[in-house]
């Protein structure tokens, strides 16, 4: 094992790599210097990386047993100009860490660096660190076909979030995240003069038929003790304002836990859109693409989770919301093995919340390491159950 004396202790270790992170942010599947400083800090440590898919890496730390618990971080950004002002702002334009997954970087890193100082391990260790979390289809998916969670016995994750206050974190037993599908719809009418309406065929008139329509589905359709939203995100049509448009494009995403409601929503929407192509002539194209599937944790795993975030925040800092509808592919690593996935508080007090995902996130620093403490405790008693 490598001198690690020249390093500083864990927790300004694991802010100072996030800051690092957070100053260089990659979108997804382009995670390229990410996925070599990640290299970079694992060899200094003593391991061996394995670079599995183009940015995608696993690092195996082995010890004296046969489980191998997995623990994974996503490392892709989105497509977000920063507006926060602070000194590790975002160098690479229209690029940020919005979501937190420098967070993630690091805290898995402030993991291996505790596991290789670990003498008496009694199993193994995978670190997991995936690209294209934001991006479906993903990059959990390749990297479950490359052979990450081959012989895993255990997965866990967790997930920072700004809307949880620091010092605080979620733990669900069950259903925590939901089925994350897309649609895309082509609407082909008539184009025509907009003095004629009635030579033409008109898609803007249609497609907003159309919107409040779905919109039905869920409130009319869908039992109310079935969670399930439908959300028309873009809705694009016309050429100018005297010209009855020929085309309009739709598209949105559909979140669900039951494969029932899925199939459901997805049947309606079709039956809609063959009512509207009976009633007013028009052609149409339709898909719905499936997305990460709905994420059902562990229960024995979530209570692993609850009972070491215990430990580390202190008694009643554990909370129980309902599951999210947001999407994670996460999912695709619980498909092989048992897990589960966590949020961790890192709100800013005196700070209004501002939500992941927006140009002005941010997040608290003081509980990266405590984040990073329920992850290797965690995986510590799996090593053991």
């Amino acid at each position: 094992m490598n001198d690690l004396s020249d390093y500083m202790n864990t927790e300004e270790y694991i802010i100072s790599l996030r800051r690092y992170f957070h100053e260089y942010p990659e979108l997804s599947f382009k995670e390229y210097k990410t996925a070599d400083k990640i290299e970079e800090e694992l060899k200094k440590l003593g391991l061996k990386p394995e670079r599995i898919t183009e940015t995608g890496i696993i690092c195996n730390i082995k010890g004296n047993g046969n489980k191998t618990i997995a623990i994974r971080a996503d490392i892709d950004a989105l497509p977000i100009k920063e507006e926060n002002d602070i000194e590790y702002k975002s160098r690479n334009e229209g690029i940020m860490h919005a979501c937190g997954h420098d967070t993630h970087i690091a805290m898995l890193l402030g993991v291996a660096k505790m596991f290789s100082e670990e003498k008496n391990l009694k199993g193994n260790i995978r670190l997991i660190f995936q690209p294209a979390e934001e991006n479906p289809p993903g990059g959990a998916i390749e990297m479950v076909k490359k052979g990450a969670m081959n012989n895993v016995d255990y997965v866990i994750g967790q997930h920072i979030i700004s809307d949880i206050e620091a010092g605080k974190a979620a733990i669900y037993y069950h259903e925590m995240m939901a089925n994350a599908d897309h649609f895309a719809i082509k609407i082909n009418g008539k184009g025509g003069h907009g003095s004629r309406p009635q030579s033409a065929i008109d898609v803007i008139y249609i497609s907003a038929h159309l919107v409040e329509m779905l919109n039905t589905i869920v409130s009319r359709e869908i039992d109310p003790q079935e969670p399930a939203v439908l959300t028309v995100g873009t809705l694009n049509a016309g050429y100018r304002n005297n010209v009855i448009a020929a085309h309009a494009e739709l598209t949105g995403t559909v979140r669900t836990f039951s494969k029932e409601v899925q199939e459901k929503i997805e049947k309606r929407i079709r039956d809609i859109l063959n009512g509207l192509k009976e009633t007013y002539k028009i052609k149409y194209e339709y898909e719905f693409l499936k997305g990460y599937p709905v994420l059902i944790n562990n229960e024995e795993v979530s209570k692993i989770l609850e009972k070491n975030a215990e430990n580390v925040l202190g008694k009643g800092n554990v909370l129980h919301p309902k599951p999210a509808m947001g999407g994670e592919d996460f999912s695709y690593f619980m498909d092989e093995a048992p897990g589960a996935y966590y949020l961790l508080g890192g709100g800013l007090n005196n700070h209004e919340a501002v939500s992941n995902h927006s140009p002005e996130f941010l997040i608290d620093e003081s509980v990266l390491i405590n984040g990073a403490k329920i992850l290797k405790e965690s995986a510590e008693d799996l090593l053991t159950k």
